[in-house]
Order: C-alpha cells, then sequence, then structure tokens
C-alpha cells in the first residue's frame, strides 16, 4: 500500500498535479514587477500628463476566468487566456482610487498581459477615470519582469 501511495504522489509531481496552477505556466507563480508608463489625456485644466507607475501583480487561478490579479486598490481583473495573451473578461473593472492625493473612479475597459517565456511581460491596458469633476480617459503601457 505505501509503494502505491508513494508511486501515485510521484506521478502526480511529475505531470504537474490535478491543480489548474499549472495551466497557464507562463503566468502563475511569482509576482511580476511591472513597470509602466502611464498617459492621461483630462479635461481642462489639466490636459494630458504622462507618468511612470511600478507595480507588482500575480495571477492566480479564477472561477468564471482562466486567471485573475487583485490590485492593491482593491479592484479584481479576470482574464482569459489565449496562447501567450491574457485578456480582460469582466470589463470594466471599477475602484477607487487615490493618484497624487486625488480620490476618484478609475474604469479599466481593457487590459491585456502577453508573455511567451514566463519571465517577460507585456502591459497595455486602457480606460477613464473620475473624481466628479475632471473626467480622464488613460493608457497604460509597459513591461513586468520576474
Amino acid at each position: 500500500m505505501k509503494r502505491v501511495l508513494a508511486l501515485s504522489l510521484a506521478l502526480a509531481a511529475a505531470c504537474g498535479g490535478s491543480g489548474s496552477s499549472t495551466k497557464f505556466p507562463n503566468f502563475v507563480g511569482a509576482a511580476w514587477n511591472a513597470s509602466v508608463t502611464d498617459t492621461a489625456n483630462c479635461s481642462e485644466p489639466i490636459g494630458t500628463r504622462t507618468a511612470p507607475r511600478t507595480y507588482s501583480l500575480t495571477f492566480v487561478p479564477a472561477t468564471g476566468a482562466d486567471l485573475q490579479y487583485t490590485s492593491t486598490e482593491g479592484c479584481v481583473y479576470k482574464f482569459n487566456v489565449s496562447g501567450n495573451t491574457a485578456t480582460l473578461a469582466n470589463s470594466p473593472v471599477s475602484c477607487m482610487v487615490n493618484v497624487d492625493g486625488i480620490i476618484g473612479t478609475a474604469s479599466w475597459t481593457s487590459f491585456t498581459a502577453t508573455t511567451s517565456d514566463g519571465h517577460n511581460l507585456t502591459i497595455n491596458t486602457a480606460g477613464s477615470a473620475t473624481n466628479g469633476v475632471i473626467t480622464c480617459s488613460f493608457t497604460e503601457t509597459g513591461a513586468a519582469t520576474r
């Protein structure tokens, strides 16, 4: 009996087990360290602004989609994966954000993450944000590594 159990465990380990975490090995696992450029096109008096931003993201298996990532602001992004690209599946994703002391609502309408090697990730997002007075559309482009 011990041999059968040991053999079963060895086979499960060799095959990656039965969990969904191995279904998308290029995405799940260690955190991604992102460095992106945010570009916001806002109503006057702000106009267009561009700024760098860094953050960490970790993809985990999801319910109702292939993967998900929860941001530090509490936004839950769900993704479906096709080939090397994870695409936002629960658009729009809206949550409260604080940018330079200004609190508002940001809504992501698109978010794609692409990796072919599990070490380098390309990020592209788009959406809009408002604080009730000023409205901005935004894009975010950049990369992440791990």
